[in-house]
């Protein structure tokens, strides 16, 4: 390892929910630092995780999985990746029936010393499949201006599970700009969490879900918190092509000065479909701003599409209960927060939820 990882990298990613200690139970890590692997590895029988480029030399059919749900010509982002000689990133597969209890981590990590990091990941959850990934992204404090674009490409095969958290704390002068896309095929179920809640200079995502199998399911959930100089751009789609597909999408918001754009799609292309959509948001100061965007889309007539939303400020008389307890009214505030940011994702293990929450807790702390 060419690239020497400092004690507050360690932290950082820790921060995260990626463990840098070999004695912390993990099925498998990938982490990318700029664009070097440091490290790459997987312990559970039945699962592959190797950097996409050696996973492409590996595996001649994989290429039929590159760019076959992301357009490369989608925006200037995509284009920059398709034209990388060698591409960086992970390749993960689960082996059809393999049921992977242990989670895999991944990482991607700026430390300042390239202007871009630029990577394209591959996911495939085999048929009967089962298979959890905590993707945590950070930037060095002491980083300067950065930019990530990450690709990913997830294929959930018939009757497969994939959850997929993915953590964010990247550094106020870097700019972010994920493209993802995901397949679901009959009886699958794709679950994605994403969690940001310090500075970013710039940060736009909007995966979208193709539920192309009758049964499948799929649940977005973000969970974002905007400081002041954040501008986000966090949305998310899921198309519901198949009878009995089922889509649900969780967005709550809190704003503490910063500007958040929250679009929110349900597509209904087949009959027999459903889904629901729950759009919600805090501003802790003036200067902040929300901008929700819910969306049903139909040209069926027999589906079931909803949606809620709500954007607010905390009630002064819920403050004046908790303060009526001999609870400061600082301490209050970040109460109701956590309370509003706090989502119970079932399906999620044990560990992943708990990672979630702690992540949570310690970026509210001193709000």
């Amino acid at each position: 390892m060419s690239l020497e990882l400092q004690k507050e990298d360690k932290l950082k990613m820790e921060k995260v929910g990626i463990s840098t200690d070999t004695e912390n139970p993990r099925g498998g890590s990938f982490i990318l630092v700029e664009d070097e692997v440091v490290e790459s590895n997987v312990n559970i029988e039945g699962v592959e995780m190797y950097p996409i480029n050696k996973a492409l030399e590996k595996y001649d059919w994989l290429q039929q999985y590159f760019w076959k749900l992301v357009d490369p010509n989608k925006d200037e982002f995509t284009k920059v990746t398709y034209e990388q000689k060698i591409p960086q990133g992970y390749f993960i597969r689960v082996g059809k029936g393999i049921k992977a209890k242990l989670p895999l981590q991944s990482c991607f990590y700026i430390k300042g010393i390239r202007d871009e990091q630029i990577v394209h990941n591959i996911i495939i959850a085999e048929e009967d499949s089962e298979l959890h990934i905590l993707n945590g992204c950070a930037a060095a404090n002491y980083s300067n201006k950065g930019k990530h674009i990450g690709i990913t490409e997830i294929f959930v095969k018939k009757n497969a599970f994939l959850s997929y958290t993915m953590v964010h704390d990247w550094a106020p002068t870097v700019d972010v700009r994920p493209r993802s896309a995901i397949s679901v095929e009959e009886g699958g179920k794709f679950i994605s969490n994403y969690i940001t809640m310090n500075e970013v200079h710039s940060l736009h995502t909007a995966p979208t879900v193709f539920l192309n199998g009758k049964n499948s399911n799929a649940k977005l959930s973000s969970i974002i918190f905007a400081p002041e100089k954040s501008n986000l751009f966090v949305g998310g789609k899921i198309v519901l092509n198949a009878p009995g597909a089922q889509g649900h999408i969780i967005s709550r918001v809190v704003t503490n000065g910063g500007q958040v754009t929250a679009p929110a799609e349900l597509q209904a292309e087949s009959d027999g479909v459903s889904g629901f959509m729950e759009c919600s948001g805090i501003i802790l100061k003036d200067n902040g701003r929300i901008y929700s965007q819910p969306s049903l889309n139909s040209s069926k007539n027999d589906v079931e599409l909803s949606h809620e939303a709500s954007i607010g400020k905390i009630g002064q008389e819920e403050i004046s209960y908790l303060m009526s307890r001999g609870i400061s009214e600082d301490d209050a505030r970040s109460l109701i927060v956590h309370g509003f940011l706090d989502i119970k994702i079932k399906g999620l293990p044990k560990f992943l939820q708990e990672a979630i929450d702690l992540v949570i807790e310690q970026s509210l702390k001193g709000m």
